[in-house]
């Protein structure tokens, strides 16, 4: 067995980096990297929060209206380069006021129940429960101050609607949100200032405070925190290096999305200065609909609502891989499979025009959103967009092996008019596949954008220590925390988590009890 207090430094913080399910320290280690304070503080405050997106901003905001005074500390130079800006708009809640306006059926029980359960029972009990009893409070206090319109909508793996769609499709309307009531309310948000330190004193178990790194002057600032830090920090998606560095199994493959400070360097700091230990740092969200356009980088296609309207998902074989109903992080692992690794969503002109009427163009191609004259532009190049007048030209363009469409194409319009999915088992097919043309086709890879690990923490959002134990004053939310989505993130609960984990650390700090 190992010798934990023989290990260096450097053998540690590679088993850090590289640990699947979990990391655990000595306390050895914190003591050898951090102290209790430094020789002086530069500023006091009740509560220090790492990270200005979704889940900093939402835990800040909620410090002051309980009376208590915070100073947040951020890597990126503005709360509009945060995950939450960079999602889809959709946020999951249940007991929200629109659930109730809508006259949804749901509870806090069947919602931590999906999530659970869409995450192959991989979740964590702490995290999840609380995200499902208190998201309604938090969506509804973005909605009270002055959301943008929103609407419900059925999504896959959320048995009940409990889904929030912004009508942009975009995570800005809550950023909007937060910055407008973190202006009104006068709190200071240093950009371009990380965190480089945490102050710990091992002998109380307890964080005393942090200490941050302007990156454009390299002045140091020491901030004391009375009450807590709360680390809202993000995950490890945000640049390809970061994403294949912490998860080897996608190294080089599909699309890495996300804020670039999102790289995982906080986690590594705590692990550091306090010793926590980490979890499910193997787990990401990876859609399987990443359109690459620029080495590792792209939007993302929304190819449900074509499959809705009757596309079937392809390969480069041209035959269908997987049932267009499974959730849509349940389709990834089957992409492996794939000659090349890469699938087409694929219908006729009826369908796609369909769809296009029904959504505007955004909605389908988004993050960042492509316009008309870009869709159109795609098309032309005909490298991941492609529409022919002829099957065998479609095949030419795309690459998509003739013979096998062929007799997908004829199989599934006899699935259509039977009723019958001799493939995957469906029964609710309306729509057929016109064999003559023209035809449509979506080419899509990996869309990595999320991962699942960070701390784990208790009901109350103390980030447990090496011992397992809560390690005083010291409080994550967000993608930060772990065993929130289990093995497979569903859509809504990564930004429906961070406002809601974001919210209940800011009151849980200040004094709130029932949680």
């Amino acid at each position: 067995m190992m010798n934990l207090k023989n290990l260096s430094r450097r053998q540690f913080l590679g088993t850090a980096a590289g640990a699947g399910a979990a990391v655990a320290a000595a306390p050895a280690f914190a003591a050898s990297q951090s102290s209790a304070s430094p020789a002086r503080w530069d500023k006091t405050v009740d509560v220090v929060v790492c990270g200005a997106g979704g889940a900093g901003l939402m835990a800040a905001n909620q410090v002051v209206e309980k009376g208590g005074s915070v100073l947040v500390v951020d890597k990126s130079y503005s709360p509009y380069h945060s995950a939450t800006r960079m999602c889809g708009g959709l946020f999951t809640a249940y007991g929200s006021a629109i659930q109730k306006r809508e006259h949804a059926k749901d509870s806090w029980q069947e919602f931590a129940h999906d999530i659970m359960d869409y995450g192959a029972y991989m979740s964590l009990k702490e995290p999840v429960e609380l995200f499902a009893k208190h998201s309604g409070e938090a969506f509804d206090w973005l909605e009270n101050h002055g959301l943008a319109p929103h609407h419900l909508e059925k999504y896959p793996g959320h048995s009940n609607l409990r889904a929030i769609r912004q009508e942009s499709y975009q995570g800005k309307d809550y950023i909007d949100v937060l910055v407008r009531e973190s202006k009104k309310k006068n709190i200071q948000i240093m950009e371009g200032t990380p965190l480089t330190k945490i102050f710990f004193d091992m002998k109380k178990n307890t964080v005393t405070g942090v200490e941050a790194t302007n990156l454009d002057t390299g002045k140091k600032i020491c901030i004391r925190a009375r009450r807590g830090v709360i680390l809202a920090t993000g995950g490890i998606t945000g640049t390809p290096q970061s994403l294949d560095f912490w998860v080897p199994s996608v190294a080089g493959k599909g699309v890495s999305i996300g804020c670039s400070a999102n790289d995982g360097t906080a986690m590594r700091i705590a692990v550091r200065d306090v010793g926590v230990p980490l979890s499910h740092m193997q787990y990401i969200a990876s859609y399987p609909c990443g359109i690459v356009v620029n080495g590792r980088n792209g939007p993302y296609c929304r190819f449900w609502y074509f499959t809705n309207a009757g596309g079937i998902l392809i390969n480069k074989n041209g035959r269908r891989f997987v049932t267009e109903k499974e959730g849509i992080c349940h389709i990834t692992p089957h992409l492996a499979g794939n000659p090349g690794g890469w699938h087409l969503v694929f219908m006729d002109k009826k369908i796609y025009e369909a769809t296009r009427a029904k959504y505007k163009v955004g909605a389908l191609i988004g993050l960042p959103s492509w316009n008309d004259e870009r869709v159109e532009e795609e098309f032309k190049k005909g490298q991941n967009l492609f529409r022919a007048n002829t099957l065998a030209e479609f095949c030419k363009l795309s690459g998509i092996d003739e013979k096998g469409l062929r007799a997908q194409l004829a199989q599934w319009n006899k699935a259509v008019e039977q009723k019958n999915d001799t493939q995957f088992g469906r029964t609710d097919m309306t729509v057929k596949i016109d064999e003559n043309g023209p035809f449509y086709g979506i080419k899509m890879y990996p869309w990595n954008n999320l991962s699942c690990g960070g701390f784990r923490v208790t009901s109350r959002l103390e980030v447990l220590g090496w011992d397992l134990k809560p390690v005083k004053g010291l409080y994550a939310a967000g993608e930060t925390v772990a065993g929130v989505h289990g093995a497979f993130y569903c859509g809504g609960n990564a930004c429906g988590f961070a406002h809601t984990s974001g919210y209940m650390a800011g009151q849980i700090v200040m004094g709130r009890k029932d949680v």
